[in-house]
């Protein structure tokens, strides 16, 4: 019988496991996990989690007993360390693990900037449950926080530090918050919500050094500029953990590795789920990303029919608000705006490549459904008029 194997226990991994029994496979299977947990979703390690409101047996892809139930081997704080695609096995430090088909879902890591200092105690980053554990710890007996990085997790550590009490500074290279993903003015708009709960926002403010006798204690920027500290976040960004294929021979694109609509690699029987997987060359580092992707994958083992890729959509929760965004655009799509429940969409010749809402989840949905359509500006931009009938 077929033994799948999937590296990774993450959102995707946990999920293709699932959806591969569900889809009537009867063979073997094998999960692989760095982490010595069970499947969580990292949302939340940012939010709920990191104020400690949220347990980590409620963030589970699946409960233990739902592995069992499936006839899961989980081989978990067990990080593969290499691939061998001639001979179909994983390496698992001296061990090696056989499989007949195999998905990496090994997700991504966080990049760690060149800034002097990084390696001081009450320096985090945010990436697995342990980070936030730590996080919670210190931030529970410190007062003054600089988050370095206002993209999206940056932003919600800077909103989760500030309902707990802290002084939080964040600052970061580009002009403003969520700027690579937004632009203006929307970025404008989330610096607002910061602003109006007491955080410092510092736009085009980079790092030159994290100072401290042992422990961090100030932040210095590149204008000279001296941030006095007790605890710094460092979030600027994450890249796929692909270390232990580096001697394997799958093809790359955009950082991760090239797979087809089905997660199909270049090498025979090697699939690809998560923030890895170049989908036709293009990455997407999305809740909803990886889990359509392990949907796909797992009908793209067993031979059936693949599901239709979905435009991606994500979602990030600041303070009361709720932003969330669909599609792609560009920096010369035009945008147009529809009055409060807040909702943008982005226009390129004429076609709704992108649209953006804030606490609409309604008109999100919607919106998605005219993506790639031509749509008429002046209708998008009148609030009375119901998004099913502009296109």
């Amino acid at each position: 019988m077929t033994r799948v194997v999937v590296v990774g226990a993450g959102l995707a991994g946990g999920t293709v496991v699932g959806r591969l029994r569900a889809l009537g496979h009867a063979g073997p299977i094998a999960l692989v996990g760095a982490e010595a947990h069970l499947p969580y979703e990292r949302p939340a390690l940012s939010k709920g989690y990191l104020t400690g409101a949220t347990t980590l047996d409620r963030l589970l892809v699946h409960p233990q007993q739902t592995y069992d139930d499936l006839g899961v081997e989980l081989r978990l704080g067990s990080p593969a360390t290499g691939l061998d695609v001639e001979r179909r096995v994983v390496q698992l430090g001296a061990d090696e693990l056989p499989y007949d088909v195999l998905v990496v879902a090994t997700g991504s890591t966080n990049v760690r900037p060149p800034i002097p200092g990084m390696d001081l105690t009450g320096v985090h980053q945010l990436r697995t449950a342990e980070d936030a554990d730590r996080l919670r710890e210190h931030a529970a007996n410190a007062t003054t926080a600089v988050v370095v990085g206002t993209g999206f997790i940056g932003c919600e550590v800077s909103a989760t530090l500030r309902s707990l009490g802290l002084e939080v500074t964040a600052v970061d290279a580009l002009p403003g918050p969520i700027w690579a993903v937004l632009g203006e003015p929307l970025s404008g708009r989330v610096r607002g919500w910061h602003e109006a709960h007491g955080v410092r926002v510092l736009g085009g403010a980079g790092v030159a050094a994290l100072e401290g006798g042992g422990w961090v204690e100030q932040v210095r920027l590149v204008d000279g500029t001296v941030l006095p500290v007790d605890l710094v976040v460092v979030g600027v960004g994450a890249r796929p953990e692909l270390g232990w294929l580096e001697a394997a021979p799958l093809e790359r694109a955009s950082g991760g590795l090239l797979v087809d609509a089905g997660g199909r690699t270049s090498a025979q029987g090697v699939f690809a789920a998560g923030d890895l997987a170049a989908v036709d060359g293009v990455r997407a580092e999305h809740y909803s990303a990886a889990l359509a992707q392990a949907d796909r994958v797992a009908h793209a083992v067993l031979g059936l029919p693949v599901p239709a890729i979905e435009p991606t959509w994500f979602w990030s929760d600041q303070y009361e608000h709720t932003l969330q965004y669909a599609g792609r655009h560009g920096p010369e799509d035009q945008l147009v705006e529809r009055a409060e429940p807040y909702t943008g969409f982005f226009l390129r010749e004429g076609a709704l490549t992108a649209v953006v809402t804030v606490d609409n989840g309604r008109d999100l949905r919607r919106g998605m459904k005219l993506l790639g359509r031509a749509v008429d500006p002046a209708l998008l931009a009148d609030p009375a008029r119901d998004l099913r009938t502009v296109a």
